[in-house]
């Protein structure tokens, strides 16, 4: 990697970066008039762009405030404590991330509780860009994150939006600023889940740094693919000024990546206040949030348009009568949730699903799973709370009757008991 002069931001020796994140559930506007329920890192999508320097230690403060488990996942080098993953944060808890920044480059940080495609959708993520110790190349610096929503699965393959920075086109009405001979740099990261598009530049052919790894040496491209859970940084220039769109290429740029660079000549006035980025880089986060914050409009209290906060409607689940298969029917008074079930294509749940005892029994529940579950009746008679693996629950069944529950935090686990 070719270095530069060190720019006055960038530390020579290592320093203490801290930071506090906050999981919230709040709604914001996606697209003009669409109101969605969303799960945030600091109340919007994406949550705010970290950044330190190559050996730099980070401490991040998490704390959750939403109604479910959530985590944060770097992307990087790290131990298995500071992964985001087996430690899960109840609601109302916090966990401390504690690592060293490395290497070099732009990485993505997201919610790793399963179902982990339902907790990133609908908006725990962001960046995390980690400075090289030696210094870049002076630039304009805008952050991309790629995100989805769908109005009715969260799990399709086909979303209603596909967007950067949370909002849909809205680097077509906000154009980002630049001025002809001068170096933008794109931190790009893909928070998808929808295959690989192609991110094109027009006006020119730009530099990628595949992956968003500075120790990658730059390719020339004139379009560069990324694919979910990866990142690149890119880099172009334009000689004159001029209007000049970016967008993934294909149908996302249908459904909320149109936009564009407004490039102005370098001898103009300077853009919102800043000269050209010709000595130091110029960090154009700040002016991203702002634009992205006003436009989504965080509410915890206005009233949605259409959610998809939850897969699965409890509505659907069919009854005990219509499920029932005499040779699936177990007679005991211990279940257990399977290894496994937080991970829906594994068809596991709780076994048995079917169960039936006597009226007065008492059933007992033990969370054999790595992931935290609940055991929460539909009727709202019972609920466990949040179940640790290894936790145990009890429930005792006075009536004769069909009882039929469910896990709140991964609702095709279904399960009846049925007391005679």
């Amino acid at each position: 990697m070719q270095s530069f002069a060190q720019d006055p931001s960038v530390h020579s020796s290592p320093i203490t970066r801290t930071f506090t994140v906050i999981a919230e559930d709040t709604t914001l506007e996606i697209s003009p008039g669409v109101r969605v329920e969303a799960w945030t890192y600091n109340g919007t999508i994406p949550g705010p762009t970290l950044r330190a320097t190559e050996g730099d230690r980070v401490i991040i403060n998490f704390i959750n405030n939403g109604k479910l488990p959530h985590t944060m996942h770097f992307h990087g080098d790290h131990n298995e404590k500071n992964d985001g993953v087996f430690q899960e944060v109840l609601p109302g808890e916090s966990y401390t991330y504690d690592f060293i920044a490395e290497p070099a480059g732009v990485f993505m940080y997201h919610c790793h509780v399963m179902p982990v495609s339902e907790h990133v959708r609908n908006g725990l993520y962001g960046a995390f860009i980690v400075d090289p110790r030696e210094g870049v190349e002076p630039a304009r610096e805008y952050v991309l994150v790629k995100g989805e929503y769908d109005l009715e699965d969260q799990e399709t393959w086909t979303p209603d939006y596909v967007f950067f920075n949370g909002y849909a086109d809205q680097y077509w009405t906000n154009p980002l600023p630049a001025k002809t001979g001068e170096l933008v740099r794109l931190y790009y990261v893909d928070m998808g889940a929808i295959p690989a598009f192609g991110f094109h530049i027009h006006g020119t052919i730009f530099d990628t740094i595949v992956s968003g790894i500075w120790e990658n040496e730059p390719i020339k491209t004139q379009t560069w693919e990324v694919g979910p859970g990866n990142a690149a940084i890119f880099e172009a220039t334009w000689k004159e000024p001029g209007r000049y769109l970016f967008h993934l290429h294909g149908v996302p740029e249908e459904k909320g990546t149109m936009a564009y660079f407004d490039v102005r000549d370098a001898s103009s006035d300077a853009i919102d206040g800043v000269d050209v980025a010709r000595t130091k880089s110029i960090d154009m986060w700040d002016w991203q949030k702002q634009v992205f914050t006003e436009l989504e409009s965080p509410d915890k209290s206005a009233e949605i348009t259409k959610t998809a906060a939850s897969t699965s409607s409890h509505e659907e689940h069919l009854t005990f009568a219509q499920n029932t298969d005499e040779s699936q029917i177990v007679e005991t008074t211990l279940c257990e949730v399977e290894e496994g079930s937080a991970i829906k294509s594994s068809n596991k749940s709780y076994y048995p699903k079917l169960t039936q005892i006597q009226k007065g029994d008492t059933v007992t529940w033990t969370n054999k799973d790595i992931s935290v579950h609940t055991v929460t009746s539909n009727d709202e008679l019972f609920d466990s709370g949040m179940m640790m693996p290894g936790d145990a629950f009890e429930q005792t069944f006075e009536s004769v009757g069909l009882y039929e529950y469910y896990c709140m935090l991964h609702p095709w686990m279904t399960g009846t008991i049925k007391a005679v």
